[in-house]
């Protein structure tokens, strides 16, 4: 299988042992050593191409300080795998992002809980995320995407962000939560817009905070029209259930589905908006993705994921002293997670900067790790592999034709807009 380089990447060509690398390399450990190095996560640089940057703060800085926003950034596979699996250590209650962003979601976001809470309200969310349930939602996210593309190749320039690859995992997530159909466009159109993150802010905008409070209302309503017996076959119906049995507190719908419409909006969104672009660009080829029912393999996903992970980062914060390359971190420090640099850090993957379609990549860290690792990643796969599949049945060959865009977003990494023309 051919493999591709990422702009501005290396790839050396050492030793087995050091994958290209000069062990001396890995000695600047300690906060003196940090250079002119300056990273900031939610910057226009980071936002632009945060891989030659990672690959500093790995090789020189792998405990990097972040002084504009009071927090430390972990980079190294190793330092970031560990510090996911040990969550009483690196705690979720205290919120995963920057700023005002903390606690966005509001009371029940599993991704800000720590147990015995955040397991018992996963407990709700798992059984419509287990792989027998998302095997069933195949059909139905086939027939979305056969709906969405209908209409394409009746239109030689088509801009794939807006007309599928942003819309496939919406519609998706909105179909299993149980939002009318009449509601859809609304619900989509509120919920990009209350999650844009513009480069450089670290807090969400008035409107922002407007639109949530919309959703929310509109959110509940749905699951209050659902308890007292009438429980619908869907999220909803699931969440109406756990309150009325006590397992659930009515203010934690708020957190809980806004989490899912988060991701459902913008991780799969992310990492199908990243193969459409690799295929426009012939980064990658359609032979190259697989064939038949196997396009693209599950190989392929996971290395597209581990590539350009869709979320770049969370954070945790200590509840003890913690000593990490030289440093006493204290109690209450806010530390980030990069799992996009983690998945690239030579340590762990021989050639990182090059995307290898046929690697054995399901060790990335993209979906995270531990107790809070994504409960929707065989959903995300299934609509990458079902999209893709339908994507290059109606279109089976097409080229950029314009510049994408990027989410304007610092955490998740992701295009908005593909302008394509395809060719029959």
């Amino acid at each position: 299988m051919q493999s591709h380089v990422a702009p501005g990447s290396g790839s050396g060509s050492g030793s087995p042992d050091t994958n290209g690398l000069d062990s001396n390399t890995f000695d600047s450990d300690s906060p003196d050593s940090r250079g002119p190095l300056v990273y900031d996560p939610v910057s226009p640089e980071a936002h632009l191409d945060p891989y030659p940057i990672y690959q500093q703060l790995r090789d020189y800085h792998p405990l990097y300080y972040i002084a504009k926003h009071d927090a430390w950034a972990l980079s190294r596979y190793t330092d970031v795998q560990e510090g996911l699996r040990d969550w009483e250590t690196f705690s979720s209650s205290e919120g995963v992002e920057l700023g005002t962003y903390v606690k966005f979601f509001g009371p029940g976001s599993i991704q800000e809980l720590d147990p015995p809470r955040h397991d018992v309200l996963r407990k709700v969310l798992a059984p419509r995320f287990l792989n027998k349930a998302v095997k069933s939602y195949e059909p139905m996210v086939e027939a979305t995407a056969a709906e969405l593309l209908e209409d394409l190749p009746h239109h030689t320039d088509v801009d794939l962000g807006l007309a599928f690859t942003q819309r496939l995992p919406i519609m998706t997530i909105f179909r299993i939560l149980g939002i009318p159909e009449s509601d859809i466009a609304w619900t989509t159109d509120t919920g990009l817009e209350m999650l844009n993150r513009p480069p450089g802010e670290s807090g969400p905008s008035p409107q922002a905070y407007e639109l949530r409070a919309e959703l929310v209302s509109f959110l509940e309503d749905q699951v209050d029209q659902r308890r007292g017996g009438d429980y619908t076959d869907d999220v909803f119906g699931d969440l109406a259930r756990a309150i009325d049995d006590g397992s659930m507190e009515h203010e934690e719908i708020q957190g809980l589905t806004l989490l899912l419409i988060a991701a459902g909006m913008e991780t799969t969104t992310s990492l199908l908006g990243t193969m459409v672009h690799s295929l426009a660009t012939g980064a990658v080829t359609r032979a190259e993705l697989g064939d038949g029912v196997d396009l693209p393999t599950a190989a392929a996903i996971d290395e597209f994921v581990r590539f350009d992970a869709p979320a770049q980062w969370l954070a945790r914060v200590t509840t003890k002293p913690v000593s990490l390359h030289g440093v006493e971190l204290e109690t209450g420090s806010r530390v980030l997670m990069i799992f996009a640099s983690a998945n690239r850090d030579p340590r762990e993957f021989d050639r990182p900067d090059e995307l290898i379609l046929d690697r054995d990549g399901s060790r990335n860290l993209a979906f995270g790790e531990g107790i809070h690792f994504c409960i929707g990643m065989p959903l995300a796969k299934l609509e990458a592999r079902v999209g893709m599949r339908q994507l290059l049945r109606t279109l089976p060959a097409f080229e950029m034709n314009g510049e994408p865009t990027r989410y304007p977003s610092h955490v998740i990494r992701g295009y908005q807009n593909v302008p394509i023309r395809w060719a029959s």
